[in-house]
């Protein structure tokens, strides 16, 4: 098992490097940077005060260059400072982290504790009304964009239940329970992402568990059909809906970007989107450096606990 983790946590090392250069490379390629945003901003002004902020940014440096000045600085913990606000990257990442990590777990406990349930009863009823039902409302959940979902319930909430917690945000520190009941709904919607994935994905599995010869031989045994669903089909069909949950945590994500804008909450994703439009090169670098080491991290504990569920994986 050692052996196995350790070759999932090495293979982290090249990716996390392709990651930042691609991204410290991509986002160079956009025209314009903080000192033209600037200077558009104060009209023409000095050009020899523009020169000076840029060199003090280190933007006029070659693209290589900077780079490795910030590779150098990364290594050891420091992200750099932000153009637009002049505070350190990590801090700035690190007062937003709590908001993703509440919403991304909300949006995953949403979907496992429905997408299993509903997935299982789906495949039990095979070929039922319900089962039907069941898997036209995945596919239709899986087709609609999820920022369309949010914006659609933005709208409705406003309009017709003005009342509905939406719009809000309260850190968990000063009131859980106002906190929990404003994060339901974003995080409800977001889960809508990944939700339709897990339904099919355990509906598949326990379907395929259903007619394996241990099934039949523990029903032959005479043990009451909840134990042989519970304790030998869906036991062993988890395998593949938790292969599934690593990726899908990824899909979350990504989804965080318009869910934060839509229903405003300060979290990463409303940071990226803001340092963007702002040409804020350290925040864009540090931000998406960060998610994606958080996804590669995820996935490499979901590796270890499929491991720990299914030893043939370890080689």
């Amino acid at each position: 098992m050692s052996r196995f983790a350790a070759v999932r946590l090495a293979s982290l090392v090249p990716i996390l490097f392709g990651v930042s250069l691609l991204v410290f490379s991509m986002q160079h390629l956009v025209p314009g940077d903080i000192v033209d945003i600037v200077s558009a901003d104060v009209g023409q002004g000095d050009r020899n005060a523009a020169a000076r902020l840029r060199a003090q940014l280190r933007l006029d440096r070659p693209i290589a260059e900077q780079y490795v000045l910030w590779l150098r600085d990364a290594l050891t913990g420091n992200l750099g400072t932000s153009f637009v606000s002049g505070k350190p990257v990590a801090g700035e990442i690190l007062r937003r982290v709590p908001v993703n990590l509440e919403l991304t777990a909300l949006a995953m406990s949403f979907a496992i504790l429905l997408g299993i349930p509903v997935g299982t009863l789906s495949a039990v009823r095979r070929g039922s009304w319900g089962d039907a039902g069941i898997r036209l409302a995945a596919v239709l959940g899986y087709s609609v964009p999820n920022f369309w979902i949010a914006t659609l319930t933005v709208l409705v909430g406003s309009l017709y239940l003005p009342k509905l917690p939406i719009l809000q945000y309260v850190p968990f520190t000063e009131d859980p329970l106002r906190n929990l009941t404003l994060m339901a709904i974003p995080s409800f919607v977001l889960s809508l992402t990944v939700l339709p994935i897990i339904v099919r994905m355990t509906r598949t599995a326990v379907l395929e568990n259903l007619r394996l010869d241990f099934v039949r031989t523990a029903r032959a045994k005479g043990l009451p059909e909840g134990r042989v669903l519970f304790r030998h089909v869906l036991a062993n069909s988890l395998i593949a809906v938790v292969n599934v949950m690593g990726v899908q945590i990824g899909v979350l994500i990504g989804g965080l970007v318009l869910t934060e804008e839509i229903f405003i909450l300060p979290g990463l994703g409303r940071l990226l989107l803001e340092s963007i439009q702002k040409r804020d090169f350290p925040v864009i670098t540090g931000t998406t450096l960060f998610l994606a080491t958080a996804f590669m991290t995820i996935n490499f504990l979901v590796d270890l606990l499929h491991g720990v569920l299914d030893p043939r994986v370890r080689g």
